[in-house]
């Protein structure tokens, strides 16, 4: 067995075949079920053991001389990922398909970059914008129509220096980009903190109680990522966000937009 994809894949297939004989189960039931006759306590137990197996079995990414990393990658046609996000996303191409096969048989690592035209099937360099994010694969789920889900968790930002869809697999190469120091900055989180409330009031927008306490972050980078990935706004300005590095500088772009509302 190689990962926990496919203990979820002999869950799945268990349940199916007990479903036929009128034999009803919930899908965790039938993961302990799985981890028990793999011989393990319980399915917690497993997830934690398969993926250690990956973790110590995972090859680095490739590495250039002039300091690049290639990563697998997902163009993204209609969302601008954020930094600190957890998203899930649905996938339908084959050749990000492949991507993700690769990037969770090895350091589960894969690249967002937003499609600038989401008509193209076949993204190249110039179909891509410059900046994007590097993030974790947390979750995947394969449905019967070949369709996959994922959750990721998006870590930093990362400049796109190449991007192809060779060898069946979309392919990024990578440069990091460093945003600075924190800088210190509380009159304009309270500033921004105060009117992102009067829009959420206005537009009714339901925040998560797992959200972060928005006047208690003292990075107004964090504070503006976190802002603008709930406002809604045209890709292109999102992405104008995502690539003003300077924290300062993107929060007070949060708060003109915010003004503008």
């Amino acid at each position: 067995m190689r990962d926990f994809r496919d203990a979820k894949a002999m869950a799945q297939t268990l349940r199916e075949n007990l479903t036929a004989k009128a034999i009803t189960i919930s899908y965790s039931e039938s993961l302990e079920l799985v981890s028990k006759i793999l011989g393990i306590s319980d399915w917690n137990t497993l997830s934690a053991l398969l993926q250690a197996r990956l973790r110590e079995t995972a090859s680095p990414p490739t590495r250039h001389p002039g300091g690049t990393v290639n990563y697998p990658a997902l163009p993204i046609r209609d969302f601008v990922v954020f930094p600190t996000m957890n998203v899930p996303l649905l996938v339908g191409r084959d050749k990000t398909k492949h991507a993700l096969d690769h990037a969770f048989e090895r350091h589960r690592e894969v690249v967002l970059a937003v499609q600038k035209d989401p008509a193209i099937e076949e993204p190249g360099f110039g179909d891509v914008y410059e900046v994007g994010v590097l993030a974790r694969l947390l979750e995947l789920e394969r449905f019967p129509d070949s369709t996959m889900k994922i959750l990721v968790h998006a870590h930093r930002r990362v400049a796109i220096c190449g991007f192809i869809g060779e060898a069946g697999a979309f392919q990024a190469e990578i440069a990091d980009i460093s945003e600075g120091p924190i800088p210190d900055a509380p009159e304009l989180i309270r500033k921004v903190v105060e009117r992102f409330e009067r829009y959420v009031a206005v537009h009714e927008i339901d925040i998560p109680q797992t959200w972060p306490a928005l006047g208690q972050i003292r990075d107004p980078g964090r504070v503006a990522d976190v802002i603008s990935q709930h406002m809604a706004m045209p890709i292109s300005k999102k992405q104008s966000l995502l690539a003003t590095l300077d924290p300062v500088i993107r929060l007070e772009k949060v708060v003109a937009l915010l003004d503008g509302e």
